[in-house]
């Protein structure tokens, strides 16, 4: 079994500078959400740090590896540009780490959420958009709802997110929308 450090230098090993210390940022915020929101340290830790294992793929090793591992070929579509690092990294951890289910889905889906997530997931995605290095309008009131209720937060950087991508006339992949209708109809005012 991996302990953290491992992981840690095997993650580090993957990675760019920039692109590893957003990772251990991510898993930083995941820790004090955890904590705040008494759901599984380690697990939100292990699955923050891992979440974007597979952000610097090239395109050829994107296409090899959903060849490799019979994933949908949608995934190479560009609305789902900014989904294939979760998928092709909640496949190696689940096969390189052995991490469990919901951590694999929580990874899997840290871009867009999904309807209905758990707290892992929740804090996985939440801990991506805030964390201490980021800087974007609206990120301050984020951070505050994100220990307020997290439902909350999630529903606000969904909404935040979704007109950034409109006003840069970029995709928005339907997962968003449908986690954001989910949590919409899920959480009382």
């Amino acid at each position: 079994m991996w302990n953290i450090e491992e992981i840690k230098k095997d993650v580090r090993s993957n990675l760019s500078d920039y692109r590893y210390n957003h990772s251990i940022r991510v898993m930083e915020e995941a820790k004090r959400l955890a904590e705040h929101y008494k759901a599984d340290i380690e697990k939100c830790m292990l699955s923050s740090l891992t979440h974007d294992m597979c952000k610097e793929f090239t395109d050829k090793e994107n296409e090899d590896f959903i060849k490799k591992y019979n994933l949908p070929k949608e995934l190479l579509n560009a609305e789902n540009k900014n989904m294939i690092h979760g998928f092709t990294a909640s496949i190696l951890v689940k096969e390189k780490y052995n991490f469990t289910e919901d951590m694999v889905l929580a990874i899997r889906y840290h871009t867009t959420g999904y309807p209905n997530m758990d707290i892992l997931a929740k804090i996985v995605y939440l801990a991506d958009k805030i964390e201490k290095g980021k800087d974007y309008p609206c990120i301050e009131e984020e951070r505050l709802l994100a220990y307020q209720n997290i439902d909350k937060a999630i529903i606000l950087c969904l909404k935040n997110q979704i007109k950034h991508l409109k006003e840069k006339n970029k995709l928005i992949n339907n997962m968003a929308y449908d986690t954001l209708k989910s949590l919409e109809e899920n959480t009382i005012n």
